[in-house]
């Protein structure tokens, strides 16, 4: 059997620090999905220093630089998840800023008559949609008028469907007048 100094000098490992680290990722990917405001993190920090240090022997002559090494990327990631929880939280009190839930109540101009009959072409938030009017169910049939939203005018979306918006006519409030008007 051949032997060398390389393999007296290899550590052996205690199964329990690998489970501990194993328990650490379980504790991380919990935080990943559940609002705990950081326990699991905290916890999963813990498992992992505790882990490492009863992964290997104490007494080997790298346990000191394996120790700062330790520190450090408990830490890093304790600073990262903390962070990244941290905006997570932030971002759900945010209205959308992308996707078909940005579109409802942006405010668009007509570019081509937006009727009942014949949908037209509206320019919003730097595209143009294809665009329908929005009518009230007691004027859905209503037959002796056509409603039709003219070119120039601004339009408010109020719904998004298979690439085609729903639009009302938009008036600004009275405050928004220039001078009063």
């Amino acid at each position: 059997m051949l032997s060398s100094t390389y393999t007296l000098q290899a550590q052996t490992m205690n199964w329990v620090g690998a489970a501990l680290i194993l328990v650490a990722v379980v504790f991380f990917a919990v935080d990943l999905v559940v609002t705990a405001h950081g326990l699991p993190t905290f916890a999963g920090i813990v498992a992992l220093i505790l882990g490492v240090l009863t992964l290997f022997d104490a007494a080997s002559p790298y346990s000191q630089a394996a120790l700062i090494i330790l520190v450090t990327a408990g830490v890093l990631v304790m600073v990262l998840f903390v962070t990244g929880s941290r905006e997570a939280l932030a971002a759900r009190g945010r209205p959308a800023e992308t996707g078909a839930e940005a579109m409802i109540g942006e405010i668009g101009v007509v570019r081509e008559p937006v009727g009942v009959e014949t949908p037209g072409w509206v320019f919003v938030h730097g595209e143009w949609w294809r665009a329908i009017p929005a009518i009230a169910p007691e004027d859905a049939y209503a037959q002796d008028r056509e409603q039709t939203i003219g070119v120039g005018h601004k339009v408010q979306v109020v719904g998004l469907r298979d690439g085609t918006v729903t639009v009302l006519p938009f008036e600004p409030a009275e405050s928004e007048h220039p001078l009063g008007r």
